[in-house]
C-alpha cells in the first residue's frame, strides 16, 4: 500500500507588509487561488495602506488582523537622519518586535492556521510565531536583498541563510533575479523560484497594437516610488526621435519636490508628456498602449510587465532584476543596459517605426504570459511548496523557542 504524500494546510495564515502594492496583489490572487483548492486564508496586515483592504476582507472572509509590524530592514531608502528615528518609533510601536510577533502568534492560534506564509523579507515576525507554535513557515522573498540593491537586512550572507534555516520551512524566491540574492549561503533544498503568478482574464480582450492617432509610450509605476526611475524615462523620451508620438506615465502620489524635478525634467516635451495620475485597474491602461517602458532595474519580478505582455503590448525594459528574465530580449520585447537612456530611445525608436515588429512582439509576449505567468502556474508552484513544508514545521511548539 503506498503511502499518502504530504498534505496541504487546511488553513493558511499569510502575514503581509501592507494593503498596498504588488506583493500584496500577488498575495491576494494567490489566496483566491488556494480557496479553489479547499485551503482557507486568514491574515496578519501592517497597518499601511488602505487600497486593498476590501479585497482582504473579501478573500479571507474578514479574518484579518491590522497591527503595526516591524520592518527589520536598513530603511537605507530613507535619508540618513530619519532612519534612526524611524526605527525608533516602529521599535516603540511594535514592542522591538517581540510584541508583534506575540500578537502574530495569538492570531494564528485563534484563527486555527496550521500554516504561516509570510509574503515579505521585511517582516520577521511569522518565523517567530511559526517556532513558538511549532507550525510550518514559508518565508516567500519578493526584493533584491543585499550589498548593492535596493534592501539591505541586519544580517546579510551566511548569518542570514543561518537565520532562514532556524524559521523558515521554505524559502521561495520570485524570480531567479531574487535567488541570486539568497543561493551560495542557504541550504539547497530550503530554496525555491516560483514566479509570481496573475489573474490573467481581464487582459484576455486587449486588442494588442492600436492604430490611428499619435503612439503611445506609457510607463506604469507611482510617481511617489523614486525607485521606478521615472526620470530615465523621460530621458529617454527625450532622445525618441519620433516625433508623432505621446509619453504617458501611470500611478499615483503627492506633488512633492521629487514629482517637481520630474515635471521640470519633461518640460522640453511640452503636451506630448502627460502624468496620468492613479488608476483603478491596469487592463484599461494597457489598452491605451502601443509600447510599455519598464526603466527600472531594481524590480525582484516586473508584475507591470506581465500585464503588458498579456496584453499584446510589447516591452522596453533594461537587463537587470526580473524583466531581465520575463522578457525574452528581441522575441517578446527589446532590453537595454541599466540607467541606458540612449539605448532605451534607440529601442524606441526602432519599434514605433517598425508596426508588424510591435505587433510580432506583441502576441509572442502574450503567449509567453500564458505559458509562465498564469495564476494556475503561480499556485502549481506554492502547493509544491507547501506540501514540503508540511513536514518540516519550524522549532518547538513552546513559547520562547526563538
Amino acid at each position: 500500500m503506498t503511502e499518502p504524500g504530504p498534505r496541504l494546510p487546511t488553513k493558511v495564515l499569510h502575514v503581509l507588509s501592507g494593503a498596498v502594492g504588488g506583493a500584496a496583489l500577488s498575495a491576494i490572487s494567490l489566496m483566491e487561488a488556494f480557496a479553489d483548492r479547499g485551503v482557507a486564508s486568514c491574515v496578519v496586515c501592517d497597518d499601511l495602506g488602505t487600497e486593498l483592504r476590501g479585497r482582504l476582507a473579501q478573500v479571507t472572509r474578514g479574518e484579518v488582523l491590522y497591527r503595526p509590524l516591524y520592518w527589520w530592514n536598513r530603511k537605507n531608502r530613507a535619508p540618513a537622519w530619519r532612519r534612526p528615528l524611524i526605527e525608533a518609533r516602529q521599535l516603540l510601536r511594535t514592542g522591538k518586535g517581540r510584541g508583534s510577533a506575540a500578537r502574530v502568534s495569538a492570531f494564528a492560534l485563534k484563527a486555527g492556521a496550521d500554516l504561516i506564509h509570510t509574503c515579505t523579507v521585511m517582516t520577521p515576525e511569522g518565523g517567530h510565531a511559526a517556532r513558538w507554535l511549532g507550525l510550518p513557515h514559508v518565508w516567500h522573498v519578493r526584493e533584491l536583498i543585499g550589498p548593492g540593491k535596493p534592501f539591505r537586512l541586519p544580517l546579510e550572507g551566511p548569518k542570514l541563510g543561518e537565520y532562514f534555516a532556524r524559521h523558515a520551512s521554505k524559502v521561495v524566491a520570485n524570480s531567479e533575479a531574487t535567488a541570486e540574492c539568497l543561493r551560495g549561503w542557504l541550504p539547497g533544498e530550503l530554496l525555491e523560484v516560483v514566479p509570481n503568478g496573475l489573474d490573467l482574464t481581464p487582459f484576455a480582450g486587449s486588442p494588442g497594437p492600436r492604430s490611428g492617432g499619435p503612439l503611445v509610450v506609457g510607463m506604469v509605476g507611482a510617481v511617489g516610488s523614486r525607485s521606478k526611475k521615472h526620470r530615465l524615462f523621460i530621458e529617454a523620451a527625450r532622445a525618441v526621435k519620433a516625433s508623432d508620438v505621446e509619453f504617458r506615465i501611470y500611478g499615483g502620489g503627492a506633488r512633492d519636490a521629487y514629482v517637481e524635478e520630474l515635471e521640470r525634467a519633461g518640460a522640453p516635451l511640452g503636451a506630448r508628456l502627460r502624468f496620468m495620475g492613479p488608476f483603478d485597474a491596469p487592463a484599461p491602461v494597457m489598452r491605451e498602449l502601443d509600447v510599455l517602458v519598464q526603466p527600472s532595474d531594481g524590480e525582484s519580478f516586473g508584475r507591470v510587465v506581465v500585464e503588458a505582455m498579456a496584453s499584446g503590448v510589447p516591452v522596453v525594459g533594461v537587463r537587470g532584476g526580473g524583466a531581465l528574465e520575463i522578457v525574452a530580449d528581441g522575441q517578446t520585447g527589446l532590453l537595454a543596459a541599466p540607467d541606458d537612456a540612449p539605448g532605451l530611445a534607440a529601442h524606441l525608436d526602432r519599434l514605433l517605426g517598425d508596426a508588424p515588429l510591435r505587433e510580432r512582439l506583441g502576441e509572442a509576449g502574450r503567449r509567453r504570459a500564458q505559458e509562465r505567468y498564469s495564476m494556475t502556474a503561480c499556485a502549481d508552484g506554492i502547493e509544491r511548496v507547501y506540501r514540503a513544508a508540511m513536514a518540516a514545521p519550524v522549532g518547538a511548539a513552546k513559547r520562547g523557542a526563538a
